[in-house]
């Protein structure tokens, strides 16, 4: 049984520049007061699931037991999709059936309920904004302790993408892609960082845009100011990066572009 205040994260591509984010949090105050509620992000791109997939994979464990995790990317938002929670991991996951929770579906024990209760949404739920109206107060109501079965049935057919792992081209070859780029403009793949060092023990060529980079560091403190190279990042992930710079604009390069690594 969960004891104290329920953590609230919100994962968004609202931004800040307009009402959107404050007026879920307006919400879940007026239903859940005592919960403790983090932005986790509200800087995903406008409708980039994997970006928002990637930084969910990335954030959520680090959270107590029985967090309660909103994500709202939603470029179905007033369609035939349906609202979910999932519970998986002991924490508890709210937002649209897109396949935003592909990862946690994959998770052992993992469950998915449609939110259909209209006593816990809302009184008027408007078509374009199930973050307040369907999202935030169900999240407010779990965090209030109401059980996730009030929510509505169980669904066995939960939307799931791709895993969108790396894929094997050849027998040094590996085909990736730019998962996200952080504020600083550093360009973060899904490539596995320990793995793929592991597997270099001569070196490595990373292919991004239109350059092939060889360059390793350890550390930001250690690279060559004005040279782009690659390093593990906190994600554990292979990026590129640009000492005091942006390497997202030096290559020309977003969220989805393609990377291909060879070892040897």
């Amino acid at each position: 049984m969960m004891r104290g205040p329920r953590t609230i994260t919100l994962l968004t591509d609202f931004g800040l520049d307009d009402a959107y984010a404050g007026v879920m949090k307006g919400v879940i105050a007026s239903i859940a007061p005592r919960a403790n509620v983090v932005d986790l992000c509200h800087a995903v791109q406008p409708y980039q699931i994997g970006q928002a997939r990637f930084l969910l994979r990335q954030s959520w464990h680090y959270f107590p037991q029985g967090a309660i995790h909103v994500c709202v990317i939603d470029p179905g938002v007033g369609g035939s999709r349906r609202a979910l929670c999932v519970q998986a991991a002991g924490h508890l996951f709210i937002g649209p059936d897109n396949g935003l929770f592909t990862d946690l579906l994959h998770e052992k024990g993992a469950r998915a309920r449609e939110i259909a209760n209209p006593k816990l949404m809302l009184p008027h739920v408007s078509q374009t904004f199930h973050g307040r109206d369907v999202f935030a107060p169900a999240a407010a109501h779990l965090a209030a302790g109401i059980p996730p079965a009030r929510l509505g049935k169980l669904v066995q057919d939960a939307t799931r993408l791709e895993t969108g792992a790396p894929v094997r081209i050849g027998r040094r070859f590996w085909q990736g892609e730019v998962a996200h780029i952080d504020r600083f403009g550093n360009v973060i793949t899904n490539l596995d960082a320990a793995g793929f060092f592991a597997l270099a023990h001569k070196g490595l060529e990373l292919k991004i845009g239109f350059e092939a980079l060889r360059r390793r560091a350890n550390t930001y403190a250690e690279a060559p100011a004005g040279e782009l190279f690659v390093i593990a990042g906190s994600a554990g992930t292979l990026e590129v990066s640009l000492k005091e710079g942006s390497a997202a604009k030096k290559l020309g390069v977003g969220i989805g572009a393609p990377v291909e690594l060879e070892v040897w």
